[in-house]
């Protein structure tokens, strides 16, 4: 037990508590405020289907789901982390190799996302009953709440894993691995983009009776969702059969988990090679092609990378191509008296709101990981590493970003000079978004990463460039309404952005962030 506990505090501690026992207290308030804003917003979020719930009379819905919508988070948070944070991750051999047993090391790693699962779940479902409770005029529904709520995480967790298990497993049959699980995993949130896209549809009244019906088919095809109906109504007793079929699944889970564990860990780790090996010259290459060539592998060998920072562009893509065939819906929903045209002087600042979320540069520097010794020996100018991740950044969100906006060009009917400042704003943005992530990814970087995911989902650089990133849009768009003229705000922000970016890259090479790791 004392064994278990000791690999759960690891693990727990690795999700970033460690980091910020010993922050300043400058940095750990800012990080602390943006958690809460965060938090303030989700569930500001699902209190608002709650009520609207309430408000269209399906009030005896609300409990199945909040606790659909708590599982669906759940299962997302669950993929998001990877099969690598349990099979393949990279202290495996250090683990394994310590007088512990793998069953123990196993249920360490289940039970510490399983607590992350728990607060997630605390967080979606009992603000949301506390509304439940205050309409309802009764304390039970909160006390159901609070019995259920450590069976809730259990089923999305496992039906995670085995997703995320089963997309490594037939990626591994393939020679690129890792681009298999990123066409799989970016397959799956476009279709889930267009499957949302779809509603628009439908009028108000359309909506509300599609809502009615859906709620029955979800209920039909997830029946789980109607003991939690019934149990919260008038029969208690279903709440726990609920509990009975989270926990057995999950008992059978952790049982073939402990049995095929190192079976499934050693298939994943597999590597298939089908090159035909040839003696040839050498050819010389030019340094940057060759240093890009470098950073491509870098960035395709995580799907978690991927997939976390091409997120943004690929929505932008996929919404700026779905607007020909929404337009008469957008013109229907505005208010009465209001036309498109005069929106359209903001559109720049649309798909800067995209390709704020993420970019490639704000962990470039940190997925050297142990290897950054390589950079620090090698008599290589720092200018082109630096270039080199930033060109890996600019060459994978430009094109898409063009894409995007010619798509928005034909499809709203664009002037010259507004389709001349839809390219310019976006771009320029693009260009001070990735510069500042790689300066952030300078100043603060982490080679001594156990899991991908500190360095590119719970790392300093990467939630300060989102939070700079929204800062700029939204003081743009402040100065836009003080000035009254959106058209000269920005070309004077382009000019800005640009600005601060040559600044940020000339102050970049008074460093050598690998030479000096690899000092310390």
């Amino acid at each position: 037990m004392n064994k278990f506990k000791a690999l759960v505090q690891l693990q727990v501690r690795g999700y970033g508590l460690n980091k910020l026992r010993h922050q300043s207290k400058t940095k750990l308030t800012a990080i602390v405020i943006g958690a809460v804003l965060l938090t303030v917003l989700a569930i500001s979020y699902l209190l608002g289907i709650g009520f609207l719930l309430i408000e269209m009379g399906l009030k005896s819905y609300v409990p199945g789901m909040m606790v659909f919508l708590s599982s669906i988070i759940c299962l997302v948070l669950t993929f998001m982390k990877g099969s690598g944070f349990l099979f393949g991750f990279r202290d495996f051999d250090t683990l394994m190799a310590l007088p512990i047993a793998p069953q123990i090391i196993t249920m360490s790693k289940v039970f510490s996302l399983y607590l992350l699962n728990l607060l997630f779940s605390f967080i979606a479902l009992v603000p949301s009953m506390l509304l439940y409770c205050w309409h309802t005029q009764s304390i039970w529904p909160l006390l159901g709440t609070l019995v259920i709520l450590p069976f809730v995480p259990l089923l999305p967790l496992i039906l995670g894993v085995i997703v995320t298990t089963v997309i490594s497993l037939i990626a591994s049959n393939f020679r690129y691995q890792q681009l298999v699980v990123v066409l799989l995993s970016l397959g799956g949130v476009v279709a889930l983009m267009a499957g949302s896209i779809s509603l628009t549809n439908y009028d108000n009244a359309q909506l509300n009776e599609l809502l009615k019906n859906g709620l029955l088919q979800l209920e039909s095809s997830y029946p789980l969702l109607k003991l939690i109906n019934s149990g919260f109504s008038n029969q208690p007793f279903l709440l726990l059969v609920f509990i009975i079929l989270s926990v057995l699944p999950a008992l059978l889970f952790l049982a073939l988990l402990n049995r095929y564990y190192l079976q499934i860990n050693a298939k994943l780790s597999l590597r298939v090679r089908k090159s035909v090996f040839k003696l040839e010259t050498f050819k010389q290459r030019n340094l940057f092609r060759s240093l890009l060539e470098k950073e491509f592998r870098l960035y395709f060998s995580s799907a978690l990378y991927v997939t976390n920072s091409m997120i943004g562009v690929i929505l932008f893509l996929a919404a700026a191509l779905s607007v020909p065939f929404l337009l008469d819906q957008l013109r229907t929903a505005l208010p009465e008296g209001m036309t498109i045209q005069q929106f359209l002087p903001w559109l720049p600042y649309v798909p800067c709101l995209f390709l704020g979320i993420t970019t490639t540069t704000s962990a470039a520097i940190s997925m050297e990981g142990k290897s950054d010794w390589q950079y620090a020996s090698l008599p290589i100018p720092i200018g082109k590493i630096y270039a080199a991740k930033l060109a890996v950044n600019l060459l994978l969100f430009l094109p898409g970003l063009w894409v995007g906006c010619v798509a928005l060009i034909f499809s709203l009917s664009l002037t010259g000079f507004s389709a001349f400042l839809l390219f310019l704003f976006p771009s320029c943005f693009c260009i001070f978004m990735a510069m500042i992530g790689l300066k952030l990814n300078q100043m603060y970087p982490n080679f001594k990463w156990t899991n991908e995911q500190q360095p590119i989902k719970q790392s300093i650089p990467v939630l300060v460039t989102m939070l700079i990133g929204l800062l700029s849009i939204v003081l743009s768009v402040g100065a836009a309404f003080l000035l009254g003229h959106s058209g000269i705000t920005i070309l004077l922000s382009s000019a800005i952005l640009l600005v601060i970016s040559y600044i940020t890259w000339r102050s970049m090479h008074r460093k050598n962030v690998f030479v000096h790791s690899s000092v310390s």
